[in-house]
């Protein structure tokens, strides 16, 4: 038996709840050290033992995880949280015997116990013990009668043994797809497909069972199941056109291009006359169609206040009424996600005088046109441009040649959601002149399509539509909105020109930037668009030459003073102070340590050298100087001392007296 003194124990106990502090702030590399550190002094401690087994499982090390909790009870065997969530993890594994042992340890410490009573039971029934489970699911409902989990699981059993009527399925049914949809909304995935299983071998027909499932297996990448649950739903019903476009998602993921076509055309058919109309009346051609070039258009500039920019030529006449809507979708070589873009847009098409939709192809090889065409026919209008112009200049063509009232630049990558452009043309076609732009409330998303997170919008603004009266001075200091949620009037850009050719990087805030100076901005607050945010964001950062070399705060820099040089004079100095500082903040702690991960030290000097050209004011220079002294820029403070010490000094002679000597007394002759 291990003895230990008053101090180590008390180190244990601060080491035990560090490592559940990072444990709980999602730290958990650092929890993992901590416990172990414990482990190291204390090999049978059962806190650090549980929870390194509880780590473990969250990182889904099943095997580590069972051998940590297994220790745990040998320790500890009263501990019923540690009986317990190893039942938990047979359960996690399907390996039902042994996780009804685990249960029957913990209820036998706990007979009060709600969760061990269920899951001894569900642990049987996947045995086929079902009278063994049947008996524990009551009595968990003796301790509590309206314990849901327990009640949809005893149907469940009942129903494995035909012991239920047809009305008790129905209600089984839906208690059981209620609480998938719980689970699913927690983020349990595995938990809520079973619950719809269950849901759908209680009522066959059950449409919003096989939906939910179809929608969180395809969240989980099971898309062949996926597929399977969506064609279900289409024998029940052949005309629920969403079920379309989600197939087109699957395909479109699995690069099945041509099922995914298909897909979204009989989708956009199903769901939108108009489309069908216009499908019908341009039929396909098996010769192959020669490919749009975008025509050679005037360059100008304009000037704002001191700055020059692109210029968006006005609207030439013509006795063709200008639709309300252009939607200007961006693409370059990818085919990942244009199809789904596409189709978002078309699905709210409501004819071509009332929205224009254009494709500008930025010279990719081979041309994205058959794709563009599968589903775009007679209503998209595609361009090629026959070398690459770069992304600013892709968008100001894509303004130039547009002839809506409004226009929307979206991404090939991103996708809008229904009634985007009918809630918007609400509130804009009767809104002052003096709006030049609006947004939207956005979602972002993965590369999955699946949620994340809310755009910084709306906590910016939450529910509150209309005019924004505070939007410029929010802006100029930092961007909260992303593309695809916003749209421009296009008088705006003939007044004010397109994306600043100087800016090949933060092109898009600057231009909030000068449009929010001269207009009012409307908001728009309904999640109505999607932006796809790359989840392996820091590895492409890591990989990307404009944030290892430094060029990022450059352009950082840049977007600042430009528009510095626009803003009111009045109001100019004030908020300019305020980006300058935020900006410099946000170069220390989000973007300088990017070339200095990768290795890259004469990017990260780049980077801090322009963030002191943003902000040099005495503050700053102390929070630089703080910084500095943390371990992460440890490689920074060597190549600075370096390159003082490298700096040649002037000749200095080797007898350099060590004391004053007393000043000599002039002698008169």
């Amino acid at each position: 038996m291990l003895l230990f003194s008053k101090t180590d124990m008390n180190t244990i106990s601060s080491n035990l709840q560090l490592a559940v502090q990072h444990h709980r702030a999602n730290r958990l590399a650092q929890a993992e050290q901590s416990y172990r550190q414990i482990l190291a002094e204390q090999p049978d401690h059962p806190e650090a033992l549980y929870a390194l087994g509880m780590l473990a499982q969250q990182n889904g090390q099943l095997a580590v995880a069972e051998q940590f909790l297994s220790a745990a009870v040998q320790v500890q065997p009263d501990s019923v949280k540690a009986w317990f969530s190893l039942g938990n993890l047979s359960l996690a594994q399907e390996q039902f015997s042994q996780g009804a042992i685990a249960y029957r340890q913990a209820l036998a410490l706990r007979p009060d116990s709600l969760p061990i009573y269920n899951n001894l039971g569900f642990a049987l029934q996947q045995q086929g013990l079902f009278d063994e489970a049947i008996n524990y699911y009551q009595k968990a409902l003796e301790l509590k009668p309206d314990f849901t989990e327990a009640e949809a699981n005893l149907g469940n059993a009942l129903h494995a043994q035909g012991q239920l009527s047809k009305e008790q399925q129905i209600y089984y049914a839906q208690l059981n797809h209620q609480l998938g949809v719980a689970r699913k909304q927690a983020g349990d995935l595995k938990t809520a497909v079973a619950f719809y299983r269950a849901a759908i071998a209680l009522q066959p027909d059950l449409l919003d069972a096989h939906y939910n499932l179809g929608v969180a297996l395809q969240e989980q990448g099971d898309f062949e199941e996926a597929i399977i649950s969506y064609q279900k739903i289409l024998e029940l019903n052949p005309h629920n056109g969403e079920i379309y476009f989600k197939l087109g998602k699957i395909y479109q993921d699995q690069n099945k291009l041509p099922e995914a076509i298909a897909a979204y055309q009989q989708g956009l058919k199903l769901t939108n006359p108009q489309y069908l109309k216009a499908f019908i009346a341009e039929p396909g051609t098996e010769k192959a169609e020669e490919v749009p070039i975008t025509p050679e258009l005037p360059q100008g500039e304009v000037i704002v206040r001191n700055y020059k920019f692109p210029k968006i030529p006005a609207v030439a006449a013509s006795e063709k009424k200008r639709p309300f809507w252009s939607v200007v979708i961006l693409a370059y070589q990818r085919t990942d996600y244009l199809l789904e873009c596409l189709a978002s847009v078309l699905a709210q098409w409501t004819g071509e005088e009332e929205m224009e939709i254009l494709v500008m192809d930025n010279a990719s090889t081979p041309p994205l046109f058959d794709l563009v065409n599968a589903i775009g026919r007679g209503i998209v209008s595609y361009y090629r441009n026959s070398q690459n112009i770069g992304l600013v200049g892709n968008h100001n063509t894509g303004i130039t040649l547009s002839r809506g009232q409004w226009i929307h630049i979206l991404h090939d990558d991103d996708y809008v959601l229904p009634g985007f452009y009918s809630q918007l043309k609400q509130s804009l076609e009767d809104c002052s002149d003096s709006v030049g732009a609006a947004f939207t409330g956005f979602d972002n998303i993965d590369e999955k399509g699946v949620f994340l997170s809310k755009g910084d919008i709306f906590y910016w603004y939450g529910e509150d539509r209309g005019i924004i009266q505070d939007w410029l001075s929010q802006i100029v200091v930092t961007n909260p909105l992303r593309p695809s949620a916003i749209v421009v009037r296009r008088q705006t850009y003939e007044r004010l020109g397109g994306y600043c050719s100087e800016l090949s990087d933060l092109n898009g805030w600057e231009l909030c930037k000068r449009i929010a100076t001269f207009y009012d901005c409307w908001y728009e607050p309904e999640i109505l668009a999607c932006y796809r945010v790359d989840t392996s964001w820091y590895t492409n950062k890591m990989s990307n030459k404009l944030f290892l070399t430094g060029n990022h705060a450059v352009f950082l820099r840049r977007a600042i003073e430009i528009t510095e040089s626009y803003l009111p004079t009045d109001f100019c100095t004030e908020i300019t102070a305020k980006a300058r500082s935020y900006n410099f903040e946000y170069i220390l702690k989000r973007r300088v340590i990017i070339p200095l991960k990768a290795g890259n030290l004469t990017g990260a000097l780049r980077m801090l050298q322009e963030a002191l050209k943003i902000d040099r004011s005495p503050e700053a220079v102390a929070k630089l100087f703080a910084w500095l002294t943390q371990d992460e820029a440890a490689p920074l403070r060597d190549e600075i001392a370096a390159k003082l010490l490298a700096v040649p000094g002037e000749n200095i002679p080797d007898n350099i007296p060590t004391e004053l000597k007393s000043p000599q007394t002039a002698i008169a002759p």
